[in-house]
């Protein structure tokens, strides 16, 4: 991931890209005050709501770093976003011409920006203690379970292919796992490739080292898709 180091210096959102930002939780304790103080009292709220401290600064930091690289993008004060959520919970802000999505799992947030696009993101901790072929069977299509039936890597494989499912559902605005099914994701000889395009949608694989899962999927082709570390960037003038 690409370091920036001040809030004002953020490469351009041109129509062609979509720019990921990777927030690494446990290096974010010592400026989880500052993230708090940007929250509305919803948010806040919500973030004491959860009993372990990894929980609740993972809520913190991923709704702080929303904030601030919204009002990056935007210009508009971080404090002073307004959201709105969809039936499905699908965060918005009116009148922003920002299209973003948001995901968190243990140590990692990933957030994901656009420019008249719809966006979904994801990320997973690969859990290689788990039986994962039931999971598979309930919630895959087909040529997806036979991928992991024949799998070297199992669990590294199945957290991808969820990362891209997980990831097409909250672009098209909807969390039901019901639909996890319904669709495949793009095979090709067998594999999953880097990038893919399946029925209009385009998937794409995030790096996210051997421990994660992570992928990008939108409804409009892609040039680009940068990806950023949050955790030297300034936002405080």
């Amino acid at each position: 991931m690409e370091m920036i180091h001040d809030i004002r210096m953020l490469p351009e959102l041109t129509d062609d890209s979509i720019h990921i930002w990777g927030v690494h939780v446990p290096d974010m304790v010592d400026r989880i005050n500052a993230l708090h103080e940007l929250l509305s009292v919803e948010e806040q709220e919500k973030a004491a709501r959860f009993h372990r401290d990894a929980d609740r600064f993972s809520s913190i930091a991923a709704r702080g770093a929303l904030r601030i690289l919204l009002s990056g993008y935007s210009g508009t004060p971080a404090a002073e976003l307004k959201f709105s959520y969809s039936e499905n919970g699908k965060p918005d802000v009116a009148g922003l011409l920002v299209d973003f999505n948001v995901s968190h799992s243990a140590d990692w947030v990933v957030l994901a920006f656009g420019r008249n696009r719809n966006i979904g993101v994801d990320v997973e901790k690969i859990k290689t203690t788990a039986d994962l072929l039931p999971i598979a069977t309930r919630y895959f299509a087909p040529e997806e379970i036979a991928l992991i039936e024949n799998a070297a890597d199992t669990p590294s494989l199945f957290f991808q292919i969820w990362a891209r499912k997980e990831a097409y559902v909250k672009a098209c605005g909807s969390t039901l796992f019901a639909e996890l099914k319904s669709f495949s994701v793009p095979i090709v000889d067998g594999m999953l490739p880097e990038a893919g395009e399946k029925n209009g949608w385009f998937f794409h694989r995030l790096e996210a080292g051997s421990k994660y899962a992570s992928a990008v999927v939108t409804d409009r082709q892609l040039a680009a898709v940068p990806c950023y570390d949050f955790g030297g960037l300034e936002w405080d003038n």
